[in-house]
């Protein structure tokens, strides 16, 4: 019996040895692609608080987009991250309690973005309050659980949510969390804040994520380009993550129930005093449609933006934003090699937002 474990600790000992490398020796990034697989929580949610590791600061060449990373269509982009105690991307605010949240997804998140290029970042430093970029989260209802906000809610909540995900947005349902539980909840949040509990849960995670292998993986199925569509433009060769399949019309039925989605996500957050703004990002296939192969404009954004303000719904018109700066400026406002907006799809967005909040300031 000795022998034999012997052995096996002989035969797993080089194995043993890498993924000891990796942990203890090289930098957290060393084996992703881009910062947000080295920093995205995999299993340990239970451990961890909100998506990202906690407390981390990284600066990296990332090797292209969603689209087409390793491939010849890859665009190398110099990205830096930080996130707080929480686990967001937001260097840690030090007890300073945001004005404005921002629950979104990946875009909001800031894929492909440098941390001072991030909508949150660019509002921050405009408006001259704190602005949290509560992403990615599945849904306005992780926000209405977060003790964090039950307690020090924000002046405004903005909504932001990629054409795509529209359909999809779940109808907000308020918590029935028991009060005499709250203070367990609470304590179990502060037991999430320390710091040798998030570095345990770090380590475990990480050791869940086997990166080195799925690097090796990665790099031996990417020799083929990877299926994207792509459509030469003015920009360069184009990559779409849907194609053609992103401009179908919407049915009435869904179109309908999407309103009244939204409607209540507007009642419950005026309920709690919190001011709404809905933010939707317009898929890159409607802003470039003329770069398909069916060049038909897409309407259902322009239509619920429309249909939004009828009914006294706070919403940023990004649809009109963005063609306008295409159409006016020939701006490219989409990574190339990405589905998601870039720094100068950001800063549009942003001016429409400031001037929402400003001119409509409560």
């Amino acid at each position: 019996m000795k022998r034999f474990f012997l052995k096996s600790l002989l035969f797993l000992s080089p194995f043993l040895m890498m993924v000891c490398i990796e942990l203890f020796v090289l930098p957290i990034d060393f084996f992703a692609f881009r910062v947000w697989e080295a920093l995205i929580i995999k299993e340990f949610h239970s451990i961890l608080p909100g998506h990202f590791y906690p407390r981390m600061e990284i600066t990296k060449l990332e090797t292209g987009g969603d689209l087409a990373h390793h491939t010849p269509f890859a665009i190398p982009k110099k990205v830096k991250w930080m996130t707080d105690r929480h686990g967001y991307r937001k260097k840690d605010p030090e007890g300073i309690k945001p004005q404005v949240v921002i629950v979104g997804d990946s875009n909001i998140a800031g894929q492909g973005l440098t941390q001072e290029e991030m909508l949150s970042e660019v509002l921050e430093d405009q408006l001259k309050v704190s602005v949290y970029p509560y992403a990615p989260v599945g849904s306005i209802n992780t926000f209405l659980k977060d003790l964090r906000f039950k307690k020090d809610p924000p002046k405004i909540v903005i909504i932001s949510v990629f054409e795509g995900h529209i359909l999809h947005l779940p109808f907000p349902k308020l918590p029935q969390k028991r009060e005499w539980l709250l203070s367990l909840y609470e304590w179990r949040d502060k037991i999430k804040q320390k710091r040798w509990v998030q570095s345990m849960g770090v380590l475990l995670d990480r050791l869940s994520k086997t990166n080195m292998l799925n690097y090796a993986r990665a790099r031996i199925g990417y020799w083929a380009i990877r299926g994207f569509p792509q459509f030469p433009s003015r920009f360069g060769p184009m990559l779409f993550f849907m194609g053609e399949d992103a401009n179908k019309e919407v049915p009435n039925e869904d179109f309908h129930k999407v309103v009244k989605t939204i409607e209540a996500y507007d009642r419950v957050l005026k309920n709690k005093g919190i001011r709404f703004i809905f933010l939707p990002i317009p898929n890159k296939e409607n802003i470039y449609h003329e770069y398909l192969p069916n060049p038909g404009r897409p309407i259902f954004l322009e239509k619920l933006i429309q249909e939004l303000k009828i009914r006294n719904i706070e919403t940023v018109d990004t649809q009109r934003a963005f063609e306008d700066e295409y159409r006016n400026h020939s701006t490219l406002l989409y990574f190339l090699d990405d589905s998601h907006w870039n720094a100068k799809g950001v800063r549009v967005a942003a001016d429409f937002t400031i001037k929402l909040i400003k001119r409509n300031k409560r």
